[in-house]
């Protein structure tokens, strides 16, 4: 009986391992799923056909996926790149990279690729897509012994931080700010000189995470010592980055142009501009509230919504709860304003801005469960809702059936009747379709594509379409039924999510138009000699009836 108290009291250490193993598994099932023979797991770095063609000679010869519906790619393509020549030697460095100086400051994690790759460049490639792996199992661990002196809501703030959405969009991209992080939280624990060390490794993965030096800091009498030792401690983080930069700054002299394209504004302008663009997205009907419990995994309007509601409430919450002796807090609180400043260009793919707030997240969930008040419940909610989407679309999007997928390339969602009575086809203007396990698309051949709604009953019925749609090069794009627009934009090119504005289909055909501007263009491959317009991937037709006029 005390054995089953004590276990309602405190959550044991085995509650912990569990939940660390299976979180584990999950992110590790996504690299499995990422994995070809041919060339690993290096998807995951997200290599455009652009950059690999003016990359270095060893680069473009070595096997590595490349996407041939992304002309960029991201950015751990660069990084992995360097790992590749980390000494920066070979000249063709300046072309193969978009912003050398920039990247080449980052140097830590393509070193430990260099290193674990045993020089060969297949090797490399793979162990620095890998490294972001090898760190969660360290940052699990860290995470593990912070938490767990602060039972059940402990547990609740570590599981969250397994998969929070910035530790997946690093993930995901093979970047160097999961990594960066996790030196940064692994230096505020040791504290002192060691410390100091690691944070000067966090550094030198991303150079950000030396604002960590101001937790590591004294701010009590003696004001004499406590400045001697803040000088040490900051000699230790700062000179080995000083030192790189120094190397750096040799090889790739600065230009004009080095620093252009910041990613920072006045407080709040992004997160503001960003909010207005889910305005205009939810009057548009591209979130369908009524269905809020599909669409809080899937829709992408959505979750950027829930990312401000959360990131905002963690930031409230850290500047009105202050623990000025936490480090990790003090930290976090640093953190906010550099935050709050991040511009629209970065919340435009909104991912992006959850790995900038690691630290934030971190406090928020360390701070709550320090302090066990009837609100904490609200608090966590609220601070962590924009976990699960990220989660089902890393770890749970080929486990976890939504709704029923038809056989063919597209799923019907509605009123049992109306998903009998309705079929539709691709039919001019299309290529082959294709699929992997997870995901159905097909690229469009033609400025002109068709697809026909067949309504074999005997009412009209109203019909949405909902797709994932990119394209190789910026286009305008139009959907129309009968000459009425039912989406429409001027720059088509990154993924984009679409959901069309309602139409009828009555009993028959109806055709829809999507047209884009632009000549059709190549892949860039030479075994790949199509031309391509745009593509449509994971299509849903979402059928209703019509409402009755009072």
């Amino acid at each position: 009986m005390s054995s089953l108290k004590q276990f309602f009291a405190r959550p044991t250490r085995g509650i912990f391992i569990l939940l660390g193993v299976a979180a584990f598994f999950l992110i590790f099932s996504a690299y499995q799923r990422n994995y070809s023979p041919a060339f690993g797991i290096t998807k995951l770095l997200q290599v455009g056909w652009e950059f690999n063609d003016r990359g270095l000679a060893i680069y473009r010869t070595t096997p590595k996926y490349i996407d041939p519906a992304s002309q960029w790619g991201f950015d751990g393509q660069f990084y992995a790149e360097l790992a590749l020549d980390p000494l920066l030697r070979d000249p063709q460095m300046t072309i193969a990279l978009d912003n050398p100086p920039y990247r080449a400051r980052r140097i830590l994690l393509p070193w430990l690729a260099w290193v674990g790759g045993l020089g060969r460049p297949f090797w490399i490639l793979n162990v620095y897509t890998a490294l972001n792996l090898i760190f969660w199992i360290g940052y699990a661990f860290l995470l593990g012994r912070l938490f767990r002196p602060y039972g059940w809501r402990g547990l609740a703030g570590w599981a969250s931080l397994l998969m929070t959405c910035g530790i997946i969009e690093s993930m995901q991209g093979s970047l160097a700010d999961f990594p960066g992080f996790v030196l940064m939280t692994a230096g505020l624990m040791l504290e002192g000189a060691s410390g100091a060390g690691v944070l000067a490794l966090a550094a030198l993965a991303r150079e950000p995470n030396i604002i960590g030096l101001l937790g590591l800091w004294d701010y009590r009498s003696p004001w004499l010592t406590t400045a001697k030792r803040n000088i040490l401690l900051a000699l230790i983080a700062g000179l080995p980055c000083a030192l790189w930069f120094v190397y750096v700054t040799m090889r790739f002299p600065p230009v004009d142009n080095t620093l252009a394209g910041g990613n920072f504004s006045w407080p709040l302008v992004g997160i503001m501009s960003k909010l207005g663009e889910i305005s205009v997205q939810a009057i548009s009907g591209e979130i369908i509230w009524r269905e809020w419990y599909t669409e809080f995994y899937t829709n992408y309007a959505l979750h950027a919504l829930l990312t401000i509601v959360a990131t905002l409430t963690q930031c409230i919450y850290l500047l009105t709860h202050r623990e000025w002796n936490n480090r990790i807090w003090r930290v976090g609180v640093i953190f906010v304003p550099y935050f709050l400043c991040i511009n629209y260009f970065a919340w435009e793919e909104h991912f992006t801005v959850t790995r900038h707030a690691l630290a934030i997240t971190l406090a928020f969930n360390l701070m709550l469960a320090l302090r066990p008040r009837r609100s904490w419940l609200v608090w966590f909610l609220l601070g962590n809702c924009f976990v699960p989407y990220g989660v089902y679309q890393f770890g749970l999007r080929d486990l976890v059936i939504i709704k029923a997928v038809s056989s063919t390339e597209y799923r019907s969602v509605g009123p049992a009747v109306a998903v009998r009575a309705v079929e539709l086809q691709l039919a001019r203007g299309w290529g082959d379709a294709e699929q992997t396990r997870q995901h159905k698309w097909r690229w469009a051949t033609a400025q002109h594509a068709t697809m026909i709604i067949t309504n074999s009953g005997e009412q009209p019925l109203e019909v949405r379409l909902a797709f994932m749609a990119r394209s190789l090069a910026p286009r305008n794009f139009k959907i129309s039924v009968g000459g009425r627009s039912l989406w429409a934009s001027n720059w088509l090119r990154r993924p984009r999510q679409i959901m069309t504005a309602p139409f009828l289909a009555l009993p028959g055909d109806t055709t829809i138009e999507l047209d884009t501007t632009g000549e059709p263009t190549s892949p860039g491959f030479e075994h790949d000699q199509r031309r391509l317009t745009f593509l449509v991937e994971d299509l849903q037709v979402i059928l209703s009836l019509p409402k009755a006029n009072p």
